[in-house]
């Protein structure tokens, strides 16, 4: 029991560091790349990546209050619409109740 909560502790961690690292990453970018651009302007650069480290913070734990990391992460991982070729048993039953509905409309 107690290893099933430490794994799962594990797990949502996992999860909530992605989620974390999201903004983060992006607002760093952009931080990067107006110092390179312009060495002067370093407190927008760091204005820029304590905004993205706050954004990641809030969105992070909204995300974990509201849903779980891990059961979110799972939502998305598991979407068949973003890989639909690897579905097409799915396709197929789609456009049959497609083709029936415009049947029915048609009657």
């Amino acid at each position: 029991m107690i290893m099933k909560k430490v794994f799962s502790a594990l797990v949502e961690g996992i999860f909530w560091i992605q989620f974390f690292i999201t903004p983060v990453g992006i607002g760093g970018l952009i931080a990067l790349f107006i110092y390179i651009g312009n060495e002067k302007l370093l407190w927008l650069s760091i204005v820029i990546t304590a905004i993205s480290v706050i954004i990641g913070v809030l969105y992070a734990e909204k995300v974990r209050r509201k849903h779980g990391a891990s059961r979110y992460a799972s939502r998305i991982i598991g979407t068949p619409d973003v890989w639909p070729d690897e579905y097409p048993e799915e396709i197929e039953v789609g456009e049959k109740e497609k083709q029936l509905k415009s049947t029915k409309k048609e009657k």
